[in-house]
């Protein structure tokens, strides 16, 4: 069945006005599209709609204020909403206007009037951004930077892919740094790779607001983050053994065999259980938190779920490029060194058992 849509008229701001990297129009066409709308019917002569190639759905002016017959969704030109809120209400089986259904949930609705609104509209935008997947360094330190950082970028050329590059840029220095100067740079090559670990949220914030996104892309992210985080650990653990720390050579070692069968367990899970995806999200492993359900369905809190989010919260890729720091900046770097191995010790352990005992991760639901 061919799902339609309709954008009315009167426009309630300027369709062409450009807000987070993208017109009006084009964010609403393509928040429809992600609903998996067929085809919409625009109230503006045919000339006034964008021709993007990245828009698949039939888009066709009508130059009238009515709404398309038999359409699922209609909202009036010039509005700007959460980049989900089509998805979800059509998720959800509803049939009507966007608006009404926004601020009855109480979502945001911004008419991209004047300069004023879009500012406010972009900022809620990039609100929006923020997952309840995100660690707790995440969350504190490197997502108000790195939204920064995107807001900037919004409307250049950058794509995320190159932002992805340019992160990775960050993290491969972070490696020849302390490889080269050793135990005397690691605090510069901690430095490099936080600012990786920052940057590298700004190409997965791009890709969400300008709606561009590549299963390249997602592998790329995915190899060159494990790139960062198993040359830093290996050229920090030859430094310390170097700087007379002689059990370091064996948390290195011991570290990087597991981490290593670490990747080999997840890129198997995301080829054959994540339908080829390069994203960690595309996969649940037993045990672990379903963020998606969790958000509709809060789960009890008990002594399980705090110690297991406790673990996540250190486990987590933010967590574990942020520690070394601190520890280095003291003079304590064995500790980010022992916490890293646990890390990638625990796993390699846990994946591999995880294919042994339960046949794999489960495909999971992604989130916005």
């Amino acid at each position: 069945m061919t799902r339609r849509a309709a954008l009315t008229a009167p426009a309630a701001g300027d369709p062409h006005a450009r807000v987070a990297g993208l017109t009006v129009l084009e964010r609403q066409l393509f928040s429809l599209q992600d609903a998996g709308i067929d085809e919409v019917t625009v109230a503006l002569p045919e000339e006034e709609i964008p021709r993007n190639p990245r828009l698949t759905m039939r888009v066709a002016g009508s130059g009238s204020g009515g709404s398309a017959p038999g359409a699922v969704l209609t909202a009036r030109l010039g509005l700007v909403t959460h980049r989900s809120l089509p998805q979800r209400l059509v998720g959800a089986g509803y049939a009507g206007d966007i608006e009404a259904a926004a601020l009855v949930a109480g979502e945001f609705v911004v008419p991209a009037t004047d300069h004023a609104a879009r500012r406010r509209a972009e900022t809620l935008l990039l609100g929006s951004l923020i997952k309840p997947t995100d660690g707790l360094i995440s969350r504190a330190l490197n997502r108000p930077v790195s939204l920064r950082v995107t807001r900037a970028l919004l409307d250049t050329s950058l794509t995320p892919n190159q932002m992805t590059i340019i992160a990775a840029l960050f993290g491969a220095a972070a490696v020849v740094v302390v490889a080269l100067g050793g135990a005397a740079w690691l605090f510069p090559g901690a430095l490099l790779l936080h600012a990786q670990s920052v940057l590298d949220g700004c190409d997965g914030e791009i890709s969400r607001l300008k709606y561009i996104r590549s299963r390249a892309g997602e592998w790329m992210d995915q190899l060159f983050d494990d790139f960062a985080n198993l040359g830093f650990f290996a050229a920090a653990g030859a430094a310390l053994y170097q700087d007379g720390v002689p059990w370091a050579l064996g948390v290195t070692l011991g570290g990087v065999a597991l981490h290593v069968a670490y990747q080999v367990a997840l890129y198997t899970a995301l080829l054959t259980r994540g339908g080829g995806s390069g994203s960690v999200t595309s996969v649940r492993w037993w045990g672990q938190k379903d963020w998606a359900a969790a958000q509709s369905a809060p789960e009890r809190r008990n002594l399980f779920t705090v110690i297991r989010d406790a673990i996540e919260i250190g486990t987590r890729r933010d967590f574990f490029c942020f520690l070394w720091l601190p520890t280095v900046a003291l003079g304590m770097g064995e500790i980010a060194l022992v916490w890293v191995g646990f890390v990638f010790a625990s796993s390699g352990i846990y994946t591999g058992l995880c294919w042994l005992l339960a046949g794999g991760p489960s495909p999971a639901t992604r989130t916005s």
